[in-house]
């Protein structure tokens, strides 16, 4: 656990200020945006002012959750206290986080990802959490919120999510006693597994049939490329590729799965997935990304063939250097 900062402080913000501005991180995830909002309707719950907000596309995927047609992109204007949630570093939200707005203004920074970057002026980050709604979860308790089934489904969803239905390594027993709990309050598991995993459109399913059938096994490394070219031919939108690199995962002689998606701008989005023992997250914050021992993410230069070279070497690297790394 790494308490940059103490929780007791972080509380003690939320309860002194009433005007206050949280933001999610771009390319948002279950996590980032269930995070936000459970935290948006626990404060007003306790009569706060939020201004909550994305500056990116947010996935339909989540339409089901409370709050998600405020996610617009937005910047913090005359709110007391800024909070950014899930995200490892300043540049994963975009123009909200920028100090030369803060003008003094208290800015704190909730994470769970290992590779955090501790980029703000307070940070409260746990490792040890298996997602960051589970240490939002914490907030609420602490600051002694009734739960109701709003900010249940929406931190439920961020458990569920980044825990791929409570599949990941880092699950523990207090993220099932968290879960327990949203449950009691009205959130549902099984509605957030159907909405979120199991419901995809048909430019998706024909997406992924053609880039697992050019995906390449290379040793333990499994990788696959989805170019712009191919989504604008299928139709699919930047967040139409979600769920593809779990199922990469999936194959039995791969301990190690990289998708690389081609941006409009020209970027590489590279993700990873690594079975427990093998370390992905430095090969991330080497590639000046982060997240976290199994699932981690960078944004890198292109073209797609140079991307593909770089990364795949630096994967090779560390390998040799330290063939299972825990």
């Amino acid at each position: 656990m790494d308490h940059l900062d103490s929780f007791g402080n972080a509380v003690e913000l939320f309860k002194r200020y009433n005007k206050i501005f949280v933001a999610a991180h771009i390319m948002p995830d279950g996590d980032c945006l269930g995070s936000a909002l459970g935290l948006t309707w626990a404060l007003r719950q306790i009569g706060k002012t939020v201004t909550v907000t994305c500056n990116d596309h947010v996935p339909n995927a989540f339409a089901f959750l409370p709050g998600f047609t405020e996610l617009s992109p937005k910047v913090p204007t005359d709110e007391e206290f800024l909070v950014f949630v899930d995200g490892s570093a300043a540049d994963r939200f975009g123009p909200a986080y920028d100090p030369g707005l803060f003008n003094g203004r208290p800015v704190l920074a909730i994470d769970h990802h290992i590779t955090n970057e501790h980029f703000a002026p307070i940070n409260f980050i746990d490792t040890r959490a298996a997602a960051t709604a589970e240490i939002i979860y914490r907030f609420v308790r602490a600051l002694n919120i009734p739960l109701d089934p709003a900010i249940a489904q929406c931190l439920l969803t961020g458990i569920v999510t980044d825990t791929l239905g409570f599949r990941t390594a880092n699950t523990t027993v207090d993220t099932l006693r968290t879960a327990t709990a949203l449950m009691e309050a009205g959130a549902s598991i099984p509605d957030i597994v159907e909405r979120s995993f199991n419901q995809v459109p048909m430019p998706s399913l024909r997406l992924r049939g053609r880039v697992f059938s050019e995906a390449k096994l290379d040793g333990v490394i499994l990788w696959a490329e989805i170019p712009l070219e191919l989504m604008r031919e299928l139709g699919v939108n930047g967040n139409g590729t979600s769920g593809i690199i779990n199922q990469l995962l999936s194959v039995d002689a791969a301990k190690i799965a990289v998708v690389f998606t081609e941006k409009d701008n020209g970027k590489i989005d590279v993700g990873f997935r690594s079975r427990v023992g093998y370390d992905v997250s430095g090969i991330a914050a080497r590639l000046g990304g982060g997240g976290h021992k199994q699932a981690a993410g960078a944004l890198i230069d292109g073209p797609l063939d140079k991307a593909r070279e770089r990364v795949l070497a630096e994967i090779k690297r560390q390998l040799a250097n330290s063939p299972v790394s825990q």
